[in-house]
């Protein structure tokens, strides 16, 4: 029996219209200002991102026989064994849930991918709304999804379901006291990284001459030039504001999930960035008094990028484990 998505709700509707004209707009710019290829390269990003996302998002659910199928507009169906569901429960609103996005698109053409809340614990969306879904539970880990005929879907699924197993119990929130949280602990680490950072902006600063490089090309060869304020507002802004974010999604993902590895996983993700902001005031300061770079570029910013794929691979496997 085929059941049809829900009409994408106002969020998804918002988010798709913003970033398609986002895009167009910043194409046009890269178009007009950027030489190529490189512009080319950019704007090959953007429609990728817009069409993939398109292409990703669920565009009907099937019962059929033993196996409910969550079917995509292209690509790759979620098939889920019907004898291994074992509670179904529908949700008027997933935004009332303590809910975060742990790894999945949060509204462009849908909402699917891993997302964690602390009531029903992991769950791979795979919706077209927010409004009037249901959740269900199997043995492999929980889904939720958005048919437009709510009532009826999940009526369906239990007569198909309780004919195969016997049963299929109503899902319940976990109670609050329940819920494992991440410790604040892991807070020292982004704390002390950001405390190192302005002690040696502090110290480096009255050794700068008053005319510093403070941007350099991918060959390590300076291209802007600044006073000595350039090197305070290069340093202190993005270490101020990379320690403030990562505080602020430690507190917000801490409280909307059941796994404390999510929010660790994060903090530590944001101290590496963290880390590259104070390495970059270390490398202008020794550039600026020294004359070269104490590694050079062409090394960093290659490394940095496959640390931080790495570190990205990990955590999607992670996440997909649960």
């Amino acid at each position: 029996m085929e059941f049809k998505t829900a009409r994408l709700d106002k969020i998804a509707k918002g988010l798709s219209a913003f970033v398609i004209v986002l895009f167009g707009v910043l194409s046009t710019v890269f178009l007009i200002k950027v030489p190529s290829p490189h512009n080319l390269m950019f704007i090959l990003v953007f429609v990728l991102i817009v069409i993939i996302s398109y292409l990703w998002s669920p565009r009907r659910y099937l019962i059929e026989g033993s196996k409910l199928v969550i079917e995509k507009i292209a690509g790759h169906r979620i098939v889920i064994p019907l004898d291994e569901v074992e509670g179904c429960v529908t949700i008027p609103d997933l935004g009332k849930l303590k809910v975060s996005r742990t790894f999945g698109n949060g509204g462009l053409f849908g909402f699917y991918g891993q997302f964690s809340t602390a009531e029903y614990g992991d769950i791979n969306c795979q919706l077209t709304s927010l409004k009037n879904l249901v959740i269900i539970r199997t043995k492999r880990g929980s889904y939720a999804l958005s048919p437009l005929e709510v009532a009826q879907f999940e009526q369906h699924l239990r007569d198909v379901v309780t004919g195969i197993t016997g049963r299929l119990e109503t899902l319940t929130p976990a109670p609050v006291g329940a819920v494992r949280r991440a410790s604040p602990l892991v807070l020292l680490v982004p704390t002390t990284i950001f405390v190192v950072t302005i002690a040696l902006v502090a110290s480096f600063t009255p050794q700068l001459p008053e005319r510093i490089a403070v941007h350099f090309n991918f060959g390590g060869d300076p291209d802007r030039w600044a006073t000595v304020s350039g090197f305070l507002t290069t340093s202190l802004i993005p270490a101020v504001f990379l320690f403030v974010i990562n505080i602020v999604i430690f507190l917000t993902v801490r409280r909307t999930t059941a796994r404390p590895t999510i929010p660790n996983f994060l903090v530590m993700f944001m101290s590496l960035i963290q880390t590259l902001v104070g390495y970059t005031a270390f490398d202008l300061y020794w550039f600026n008094t020294r004359g070269s770079h104490p590694l050079p570029m062409a090394w960093i910013f290659p490394g940095f990028g496959l640390l931080v794929l790495a570190s990205l691979y990990f955590y999607y496997r992670t996440v997909k484990a649960r």
